[in-house]
């Protein structure tokens, strides 16, 4: 064989040669794709997650503030019921107060007075606390025993002078109604806190 039959085999032989290497080249480019692959998988995984942590905080915290805020709407509308209420029951007993000290007690207008007052407890009581209720409800009948006794005086001839209504008032009802504004005072306090 001559040189030029030499330099063919071996030109020849360089073939496999330089495909085994560019195998070998491109089989290290794979890995190396396959692991910039990985680690850029792994990065974006945890972005997702950091993300995705800081969307569930956020969502929690969106949520606390909606729950903080309707909670302050309940309390202002209670507030505003109670407040409601209490005047509803606060005029019926001025109204039935001042039928029950009128100079001449018209029975018609006092028993009017008592209706109005005998319903006010009820609706403090939808909206009111139990110690705010059980001291109306307790006023109203103690104004009812006060509205009966009227009444049957007056029926009987010897109706009770303005003192003696006027003393009726101070020692039955006008210690409750006292507590009352206390125990109201207390629990609208005690809606803020």
């Amino acid at each position: 064989m001559d040189l030029s039959g030499i330099a063919a085999v071996l030109a020849l032989l360089g073939i496999p040669v330089s495909v085994l290497i560019a195998r070998w080249q491109m089989r290290a480019g794979l890995a190396q794709a396959e692991a910039n692959y990985r680690a850029s998988l792994e990065a974006a995984e945890a972005g997702h997650r950091a993300a995705l942590e800081v969307a569930e905080a956020n969502h929690r915290s969106a949520l606390a503030l909606a729950r903080h805020q309707v909670e302050r709407e309940r309390v202002r509308w209670l507030a505003d019921a109670q407040r409601a209420a209490y005047t509803i029951f606060q005029n019926s007993l001025a109204q039935f107060r001042r039928c029950l000290l009128a100079s001449d007690v018209d029975i018609g207008e006092l028993h009017n007075a008592f209706s109005e007052l005998h319903n006010a407890p009820s609706i403090v009581r939808q909206v009111g606390p139990d110690e705010v209720s059980r001291i109306a409800f307790s006023i109203m009948r103690v104004c009812q025993l006060i509205e009966i006794r009227v009444r049957n005086e007056s029926r009987n001839g010897s109706p009770l002078s303005y003192e003696e209504r006027a003393e009726i008032w101070r020692t039955q009802v006008a210690t409750s109604r006292d507590e009352l504004d206390e125990a109201i005072q207390r629990v609208s306090a005690a809606l803020w806190e």
